[in-house]
């Protein structure tokens, strides 16, 4: 690991790790508190997930692994070879630790670049630039940065916080950070650094190092609690499982039984009950593409989807017995795919899309995508053009959307002066 002679522009972050276990008390707890996803301000848009580890000698290591979707970056033809089709892009990444004060800067900075044969193989939407660097640094907090320079354009984005590397040696029994992936049939884990899960989530594994500092021989076995919340903050998956390490540190792979999980933000929590200790960590997650919607979950969805469906289609839908709710569900997707050769449902994939960031973005009286923004943005997408107008002693704020193609105008009101905008004024007004 390289000493970073000159301070990042700006910095990433990740909430602390609380608390000691103490085997003298009765019964000692300790809350790994999640570390979610950071994100670039502006393009190049980058995600970095950060897992806290332990190294060969037991030491904490920060892991930081960077993103770089290839749709982010420009690409150009090479210059050793301009005719062959070919295309290039390059991008210069720094992670930096700055513990303040008059205290040594650590990190790196480095290059990565990449050449693909075709203009379709850069902007295929599954492409990413993936580096991921381990750095051993002292226990301790730090101002932690990530920055990602795109070489081609000279543009960069950053994203900065706070870090603390907790101090393990304190602690007799425990886990590190859990880190998400998929597992395979034969148990070989592959992180996901971006939390984001499609069909492949039914194969969903955590892994994390499980440390015992106690004497006595080994292996040891330990049992583990697992679930999976939903974003109501319902357990959708449960379950228990033992494993058996030979050595202190030593990573484990946890796959829960069942993760037929519908679109959404999920949480996945792990136990660690031992003797007079008790440990739980969790790590949040999110499914953009899945299998059919099943019970409840079909019946919610038949609101959002009535936006871009007929009222016939609807009706159709929710007479349904339970049975033939799946298919209905995928032939009603099917007559929408713009790609009908290829896995992947692009229609599906938006709608979700949208549904989500209603649900984020708008308020109302009830889930976002229930509020009439909510409802134009499922409909009709992202608008083209956003115009925002204060409130005056006579009138309220108002935000208008504009639609180019076909043209379309909505008109919002916050009438209360709380942020829940309703319509006052659509294409016909």
């Amino acid at each position: 690991m390289r000493t970073v002679t000159a301070i990042a522009r700006s910095t990433l972050s990740i909430c602390s790790f609380l608390a000691v276990l103490v085997l003298t008390l009765p019964v000692s707890k300790c809350l790994a508190a999640d570390l979610p996803p950071l994100r670039g301000d502006h393009p190049p848009f980058f995600t970095a997930d950060l897992v806290i580890s332990l190294d060969a000698e037991g030491r904490p290591a920060l892991g930081v692994s960077i993103t770089v979707p290839y749709q982010e970056l420009s690409w150009i033809r090479p210059p050793d070879d301009p005719d062959d089709g070919r295309l290039a892009a390059g991008a210069e990444l720094t992670v930096v630790f700055d513990p303040g004060g008059a205290r040594t800067l650590s990190g790196d900075v480095w290059e990565r670049r990449v050449v693909v044969g075709s203009y379709s193989a850069s902007r295929s939407a599954s492409a990413v630039l993936l580096e991921k660097r381990s750095f051993t640094v002292p226990p301790g907090r730090y101002q932690l940065s990530v920055t990602v320079r795109d070489l081609n354009a000279g543009i960069e984005s950053s994203a900065r916080q706070r870090v603390e590397v907790p101090d393990y040696s304190k602690v007799p029994v425990g886990f590190t950070d859990l880190e998400l992936g998929l597992a395979d049939s034969a148990g070989a884990f592959a992180p996901v650094p971006t939390r984001v899960f499609g069909v492949d989530v039914r194969r969903l594994a955590a892994r994390a190092a499980l440390f015992d500092r106690r004497p006595g021989e080994w292996p040891r076995r330990y049992p583990l609690r697992y679930r999976i919340l939903d974003d109501a903050g319902e357990s959708v998956v449960a379950g228990d499982t033992t494993v058996t390490i030979g050595r202190s540190a030593e990573p484990v792979v946890i796959r829960p039984r069942s993760t037929e999980l519908f679109v959404g933000h999920y949480l996945l929590e792990l136990e660690l009950d031992e003797g007079k200790s008790h440990w739980r960590v969790d790590r949040s997650f999110d499914v953009d593409e899945s299998g059919p919607p099943r019970d409840r979950e079909f019946e919610r969805m038949l609101e959002p989807l009535s936006y871009i469906a007929t009222s016939e289609e609807i009706a159709q839908l929710r007479a349904l017995p339970p049975q033939d709710q799946s298919e209905a569900w995928q032939e009603f997707w099917r007559r929408r795919d713009p790609t009908p050769d290829t896995p992947r449902n692009e229609a599906l994939v938006e709608f979700f899309r949208r549904v989500r960031h209603a649900e984020k973005q708008f308020q109302g009286f009830g889930p976002g995508w229930r509020s009439d923004m909510g409802r134009i943005y499922i409909k009709f997408g992202p608008p083209d053009q956003v115009e925002s107008r204060p409130a005056t002693t006579q009138t309220p704020q108002l935000e208008i959307w504009y639609y180019n193609q076909p043209y379309r105008r909505f008109v919002f009101s916050d009438r209360e002066g709380f942020g829940r905008y309703v319509l006052v004024g659509s294409p016909g007004d």
